[in-house]
């Protein structure tokens, strides 16, 4: 991928993802979640998007981890977790991947999550 190309997917991802912020479990609020329906949409079309949703998902779990105090990301590979968000948001898809984060946050922390 060229340094164009990058750029333009850049802006489109900025464009894209939506400013309204999504209240989930716990009365926690992600901003900028992308939706389950551009996260399924993006990730079928390997588009540029998808990159940009894939490293969201990323921050988000590892913010979680910090603020929960928990090694749960340790030994879990990210191609499992864009795999887990994938069939979250087919059997979700009115929720956002905000909300997804939350389950597979509590979902890792309760198999193998330990303290820092």
């Amino acid at each position: 991928m060229n340094s164009s190309s990058l750029l333009v997917g850049c802006l489109l991802l900025a464009s894209s993802i939506s400013a309204v912020s999504s209240p989930l479990e716990g009365g926690v609020e992600a901003r900028q979640a992308p939706s389950c329906g551009e996260w399924i949409s993006h990730r079928e079309k390997s588009d540029p998007l998808a990159l940009g949703n894939t490293s969201w998902l990323l921050g988000y779990l590892s913010g979680q981890a910090v603020s929960r105090g928990t090694d749960f990301l340790s030994g879990t590979d990210n191609v499992s977790i864009y795999k887990w968000m994938d069939n979250y948001c087919r059997t979700n898809p009115l929720r956002n991947v905000g909300n997804g984060g939350i389950v597979l946050a509590a979902e890792l922390t309760r198999k193998k999550g330990t303290p820092k």
